[in-house]
């Protein structure tokens, strides 16, 4: 035909195609018509059968008065049928309606060259507002799925507004879900509105279960898309991120253009500002972002903290390049917790690319920490760490560890340290110095000032070099050995420790002085053991002249107590284990030497016992395996003196000593055996006689020798003062034990002989084999002095001058049996 309007014959045929899976056979579609640009006309006819189902196509267009329709548009495959009536102006642009009943896509799939499952019912309605095209869509489905994108129960209800050149949206979307690859969207409820060029959107859906909500308005426009995010936020285990702003987002040429998006993140917020495409330039600025925020991903990690600071991220997307500078305060986990570091501030630069770290680090808290270093690590495969760090540690940091067993340090060390190798199993070296520490043991009430160390740390070990400390009560400690620094061996500890002239106090009833080389070894976070020699000078056990009746006590439980209340209780009384073997606690095995020169003094009691005995088990409640034997003594009751037939200081469950004396005396009718018994702080003292009698009559039979019935109401008055002495219930009578205090000598008596002269006698070691005596009379020649060497095996010399002039020395034997 004519070359402006030809008439056009088109036919295809196949006999079989395989398509998509799904064969076609028998297809036949002709087309007729005629290309006149003023009056198009169409014909096209289809036939065939798909995957078995028989197939039938159909439309024909045509021109009536100036106006092109599209009739009879038809598509059937066995139950599927698509159908409509179009009318199209002069730019082919449709009006009409187009109804889709689509129970099975698959075949029709298969015709466009594509593999897809599911149905669809709806209808699509063309129409024009002035120049402005627009469609609507009615449409929903139950399932429908085409690759890895799958999608349940949609149903969209939506209007596009001038489609051809920038369109807008307006309607409904319903899903209850969509699965792209591994990604599931479920609940999605999106609302569209017209706004001028704009299209408002707002609505939410779980992505990969992270509820999000957004609201805001998208513009496409030049090829350009233009997103504004009014509001928004999605939660993600626990953690809420939302829009802190109005923020704009815009897509052009594959780039995405981010300004000044900011996020609030459990009350800090996050703002991000760059470009995403085939190449990345973003810069992100935090400010107090939480810490905190880790914690869902992390459990166990127990974060606290907020974060601030600039981060920058350039390169390709596969394989970014970040540069940071953060600043973090109050930054804690529980291992910083568990290792006694309160919340810590930290400030670190770096960057990081190609699997690299590299960074810088300040690290402090309230307590003194003050940490400077960095270094690099790897982070594909097992990650290899490069680091070096210097500065101030307080000893704070070991208030946990240490408070199971009672004990305190205070102090900072400057530490020196490097760490290299995989970060499962690094190797740490380094230095640990201090000066000027104080260790505390609470339950002993012992201190050790001025602490000085110089530790060696490498192939896991702490190495002492040099450690050496004074007794706040008098003395000095050094010590040497190794401390191992893996936690998960609770610090094992191999320490040789000396102790020179020290003194030990009890604060209530034991003055010792003592010196002697001990051990400790094993864990010191759970149960290390002391063992060794302690070698005792004069040590002195007071017996309290009054027990504070008023006090006891409490036994305080709390019930319903605040978190802040039950932390200071955990705080201040520390759970410690404990099992048979003592574990939780230090273990003793410890000999305790001491000849002579333990004193008894208090409540009338005045006696000197000597010998060894060794302390075994855990240090809160020890066990002893023999005892110190008397050497001599006498208890003091009124004018009564007896003297000590035998007796022994041991330890029964506590450092407080085990008393166990005997004295006897006899008067005119009756044979009277005293015996003081129990822990030195609150001794019993049980009066017998023979024949028996009730225990009052025994202490007046001791004292006046007469029975209570024949005794003065001053005699039972002073009776009840003596009772009440020896019960702890009265105030120290004795005043020769002031005096003895006062002077400073470590027996003071006085005495008188059968004719009935009295005399006072005060004696004093001068070392540990040397005792000297001094006695002045109230007759002449009365006064003299005597020295006692001990010069060992039991053999004793003694002499003696009086002040007439007269001189006396001796041998003495001693051997007990």
């Amino acid at each position: 035909g004519a070359s402006t309007a030809p008439d056009l014959s088109l036919t295809v045929n196949s006999d079989r195609l395989s398509v998509a899976e799904r064969e076609i056979t028998g297809l036949s579609l002709t087309a007729t018509g005629k290309a006149d640009a003023a009056n198009p006309a169409a014909n096209v006819q289809l036939t065939g059968n798909v995957a078995g189902q028989p197939l039938q196509g159909s439309a024909v267009l045509a021109t009536s008065d100036g106006k092109r329709a599209i009739d009879g548009l038809l598509l059937s495959l066995g139950k599927n049928r698509i159908s409509g009536d179009l009318a199209l102006d002069e730019a082919f642009v449709p009006e009409g309606t187009v109804a889709l009943d689509l129970p099975d896509i698959g075949p029709l799939a298969a015709l466009a060259l594509e593999k897809a499952e599911g149905d669809i019912r709806g209808t699509i309605v063309f129409s024009k507002a002035g120049n402005a095209p627009s469609v609507t869509v009615k449409a929903s489905t139950a399932s429908i799925t085409r690759g890895d994108v799958s999608a349940k129960t949609v149903t969209i209800d939506a209007s596009i507004g001038n489609y051809l050149a920038a369109p807008v949206i307006s309607g409904k979307i319903r899903a209850d879900s969509v699965t792209s690859g591994g990604t599931v969207i479920r609940g999605i409820d999106v609302d569209l509105t017209r706004d001028g060029d704009w299209t408002g959107f707002s609505g939410g859906a779980t992505v990969k279960d992270i509820p999000a909500e957004a609201a805001g308005r998208v513009r496409v426009a030049n090829g350009t898309t233009t997103v504004e995010l009014a509001s928004g936020q999605a939660t993600m285990r626990g953690v809420k991120a939302a829009i802190a702003q109005t923020s704009t987002i815009t897509i052009a040429n594959g780039t995405t253009s981010l300004d000044r998006l900011a996020l609030n993140l459990g009350g800090g917020t996050a703002t991000v500002s760059g470009k995403v495409g085939e190449a990345l330039n973003l810069n992100a600025t935090l400010a107090r972002v939480p810490i905190s925020l880790a914690n869902s991903f992390s459990p166990g990690l127990d974060a606290a903290g907020s974060i601030s600071g600039t981060v920058k991220v350039t390169g390709a997307p596969a394989n970014p390049a970040v540069a940071f500078k953060v600043d973090a305060a109050g930054v804690q986990t529980s291992q910083t917790r568990g290792a006694g570091f309160g919340g810590m501030g930290v400030s670190s630069s770096g960057t990081f690319s190609g699997n690299r770290l590299s960074f810088e680090a300040n690290m402090s808290d309230a307590a003194g920490l003050g940490l400077k270093g960095g270094g690099t690590m790897t982070t594909s495969g097992v990650p290899t760490l490069d680091l070096d760090f210097s500065g101030k540690v307080p000893f704070a940091f070991l208030t946990r560890t240490l408070a199971a067993q009672g004990l305190s340090l205070s102090g900072t060390a400057d530490v020196n340290l490097k760490v290299r190798g995989p970060a499962t199993a690094p190797v740490i070296s380094g230095t640990v110095r201090t000066s000027g520490a104080r260790l505390i043991d609470a339950r002993s009430g012992l201190a050790i000032n001025d602490i000085t160390a110089d530790v060696a740390i490498g192939d896991g070990v702490a190495r002492i070099n040099r450690l050496t400390g004074n007794l706040s009560t008098r003395g000095s400690l050094s010590a040497s050995g190794t401390v191992g620094i893996n936690p998960a061996q609770g610090f094992p500890a191999d320490l040789a420790v000396k102790l020179v002239d020290g003194r030990y106090t009890d604060g209530r009833v034991v003055t010792a002085n003592l010196g002697g080389d001990l051990t400790i070894k094993g864990p010191l976070a759970s149960a290390p053991v002391i063992s060794g020699t302690i070698n005792l000078a004069k040590t002195v056990i007071t017996v309290p002249e009054k027990l504070p009746g008023s006090l006891a006590a409490l036994n305080i439980r709390h019930k319903n107590a605040p978190a802040a209340v039950r932390a200071q209780d955990k705080a201040l009384r520390p759970a410690t284990a404990s099992s048979s073997s003592g574990g939780g606690g230090l273990n003793l095995d410890v000999t305790v030497n001491a000849p002579s020169q333990i004193f008894i003094q208090g409540r009338g009691v005045d006696a000197e016992l000597g010998g060894s005995l060794r302390l075994t088990g855990p240090a809160s409640s020890p066990q002893a395996v023999g005892t110190f034997d008397l050497q001599r003594g006498r208890l003091s009751i009124l004018a009564k003196r007896l003297t000590f037939t035998e007796g022994t200081v041991g330890f029964s469950g506590s450092l407080v000593p085990y008393l166990n004396l005997t004295a006897t005396s006899t008067t005119s009718s009756t044979t009277v055996t005293i015996v003081v018994s129990g822990e030195a702080t609150n001794p019993k003292f049980n009066f017998s006689s023979v024949p028996a009698l009730p225990e009052d009559e025994v202490l007046a039979q001791l004292i006046f020798g007469r029975s209570m019935s024949n005794l003065s109401p001053l005699q039972i008055a002073q009776l009840a003062e003596a009772a009440a002495q020896l019960a702890g219930i009265g105030g120290s009578t004795s005043l020769l034990q002031n005096l003895r205090s006062a002077i400073g000598v470590d027996d003071l008596d006085v005495v008188t002989d059968e004719e009935g002269g009295t005399a006072v006698s005060a004696g004093k070691y001068l070392n540990d084999r040397t005792y000297v005596t001094i006695q002045k009379g109230d007759k002449p020649g009365s006064g003299k002095a005597a020295i006692d060497l001990d010069v060992g095996r039991g053999v004793k010399l003694r002499g003696e001058a009086t002040d007439a002039g007269e001189a006396k020395g001796g041998i003495f034997y001693e051997r007990e049996y």
